[in-house]
């Protein structure tokens, strides 16, 4: 038989084909839900000892990691799903505090050593990109601005009965007093924030819910009967304990602000005669709000009491219970609402899709 040139051209194109066809077909069978579950969860390459705190999400893949060895301390990026751990920043001080900015691009570091305490604030590139001095030894409590990056609270207790609150402006690296009779002022707005007023009740039955307003330093009674509170974007709910069943306390949903959209009641945590505020979570405007709750009234100087994951649902006045946990520890979920930080170093990782409790270091 005569083979032909335009014979063996055709038949080449056809092979060429058929082998594009093949690969074709190997990509499309690869779908999004099989790719989901390739990804698994890598505990962190530190010893147990070196492990400080897991101080929270800079993406749905990475976490920022607090490690250190005697007085030398460091922070790390972590990708949960490959396991890499890269160095971001390293101190010859001690961290006492790390917080990351509600854009997820910046992150606040309180230092001490023998010679200084410092406040910086650094990108991800562990680039220092503002930094001042602070006179106190002791842990800040800080509130990033979640629509000005460029201001957020520091408090501290100056002595036992001095509080010291104050806002860091980090453009101008100025920091100016703030008017609040509470230690943990929360930012509202670019400036405006709220912080409760327990009138000196250890109990913390009683509260009244204020304003305040950075560029007049004044502040506005908003609500009374508010002994806590939670507040995320549009979200803010109060705590307070009901006063029909001493065994409860109400969460009071409030969509927009100030006007009530819902309330669910769980049973009440307290310690030595002082209520424990649960701790909640949600992910992003109008998604699910998840919280640590008590399967009953519990007083944990008596016991240590049954906790769990929950997911509210405000409109219904249920909870919905997602998982046990053994504490009423700090949670925090990732922008995409797939897993959840918890324990009181965030030293577990909760799957919710799954109702999985994974830990992310091995302990001693």
């Amino acid at each position: 038989m005569k083979i032909t040139i335009s014979t063996v051209m055709k038949s080449a194109l056809t092979l060429s084909f058929c082998a594009f066809f093949l690969v074709g077909c190997t990509k499309v069978s690869t779908t999004p839900e099989e790719k989901e579950k390739k990804q698994v969860l890598h505990e962190l390459p530190l010893e147990y000892e070196n492990f400080r705190k897991i101080i929270g999400w800079v993406s749905n893949e990475e976490v920022l990691i607090h490690a250190g060895e005697g007085n030398k301390d460091t922070l790390y990026l972590f990708d949960l799903f490959s396991g890499e751990m890269t160095i971001l920043y390293e101190v010859d001080a001690i961290i006492l505090t790390a917080v990351i900015s509600t854009d997820q691009q910046k992150i606040f570091v309180q230092t001490v050593n023998d010679e200084n305490r410092e406040l910086k604030i650094m990108n991800l590139l562990g680039t220092v990109e503002q930094q001042t001095t602070i006179k106190t030894n002791g842990y800040l409590n800080i509130n990033w601005n979640p629509v000005n990056q460029d201001n957020l609270f520091i408090s501290y207790y100056k002595q036992e009965q001095e509080m010291i609150v104050q806002n860091w402006d980090i453009n101008t690296n100025k920091i100016t007093n703030v008017e609040s009779s509470s230690l943990t002022p929360v930012w509202y707005s670019a400036n405006l924030y709220l912080y409760v007023d327990n009138l000196n009740d250890f109990s913390l039955q009683t509260g009244e819910l204020y304003m305040g307003d950075i560029r007049t330093n004044k502040v506005t009674p908003i609500r009374s009967q508010v002994t806590n509170f939670y507040l995320n974007n549009d979200t803010f709910i109060t705590f307070s304990p009901s006063d029909f069943n001493e065994d409860e306390l109400l969460l009071n949903r409030q969509y927009p602000f100030m006007v009530d959209n819902g309330f669910v009641a769980i049973p009440k945590v307290s310690m030595n005669d002082r209520l424990i505020f649960p701790y909640l979570t949600q992910s992003s405007r109008e998604q699910a709000i998840y919280g640590i709750t008590s399967k009953e009234p519990t007083q944990l100087e008596v016991n240590s009491g049954q906790f769990q994951l929950s997911k509210f649902d405000f409109n219904s006045q249920k909870s919905e219970s997602i998982i046990d946990l053994p504490d009423n520890a700090p949670i925090s979920i990732s922008k995409d609402g797939k897993y959840c930080l918890y324990g009181w170093r965030h030293e577990y990782m909760i799957d919710l899709k799954e109702q999985e409790l994974y830990p992310l270091i091995e302990a001693e």
